[in-house]
Formats: C-alpha cells, structure tokens, sequence
C-alpha cells in the first residue's frame, strides 16, 4: 500500500508542479525536443544539426521571443510538416489509449494483488473443525 501512495503521490506531484520558471532559450529547447526533424532518422529538432532543423530552431526563437503559445508553435509547425514531425501524442480518439490503457492496467493489477492476498490471508487463519479432526484421526487409523 505504501508503494501505491508513493507512486500516485509522485505521478499526481509531476503531472501539477510547473517547475521553475523557464527562460526562452529553455522554453524554445523544450518545444524543439517535442519534434522530429524531417529528413533525419530518430532525432529531435532540438538534437540534429542539419539546415532544416537549424531553421526550425531560429523560427521556434522567434515565436517564442514574440510571446507565441507553444499550441500556436505546434499549429504552424504541423501545418508546415505534417503530423509526422510531432513527437507528442494526440490525447483525443484512439490515440487517447496511450494515455488510458496503462492507467487501468495498472488498476486491475493492483485490484488483482489485492484480492489474492486477501485470500491468502483469509486462507491462513482457517482453523480444522472437530469434524475435520475427526475424519483425518479416522483415516490414520485405518492405515495403520
């Protein structure tokens, strides 16, 4: 129960604090790691070094410094390269399953655990009935 309440406690506390306020260079880092760069394989805007990626670095500088929200960044972005470029997953339609179905997993797991050591619990104070003592009494007479 204990690991229980720390882990929600943990994911609650993550999912609200805000963190230390961000300065526009590390506002604009943040958002560039947020999107893959559109000709290299497995990097972020932020890591790649290609003209491409530099570009999109200096236009995110730019937003950020005229004081644009990162949805509108994110909009223009998208708008320009595709769905493909957001690293960030959807959280409407299907793609909201990436976001539920590990949060009920992880209740029926929980649920699961609960209910066998219950069990087990309940399993370990039954006490043998006269009646039982008397047919296991019965049955070692009998082999002997």
């Amino acid at each position: 129960m204990l690991v229980a309440v720390v882990s929600v406690s943990s994911l609650v506390f993550a999912a609200i604090d805000e963190g230390p306020a961000l300065t526009n260079a590390d506002r604009a880092y943040e958002i560039a790691k947020d999107f893959a760069c559109p000709v290299c394989q497995g990097q972020s805007v932020a890591e790649s070094d290609v003209v491409v990626s530099r570009n999109i670095r200096r236009q995110i500088r730019v937003w950020v410094d005229e004081g644009r929200s990162d949805g509108f960044i994110r909009e223009q972005l998208v708008a320009t390269f595709g769905e493909d470029i957001d690293y960030t997953p959807a959280t409407e339609g299907i793609t909201s399953l990436v976001w539920i179905v590990p949060v009920v997993a992880s209740a029926v797991a929980l649920s699961g655990l609960t209910l066998v050591f219950r069990r087990w619990r309940l399993e370990g104070e039954l006490e043998a009935s006269e009646d039982d003592e008397a047919v296991v009494a019965r049955v070692r007479d009998g082999q002997r």
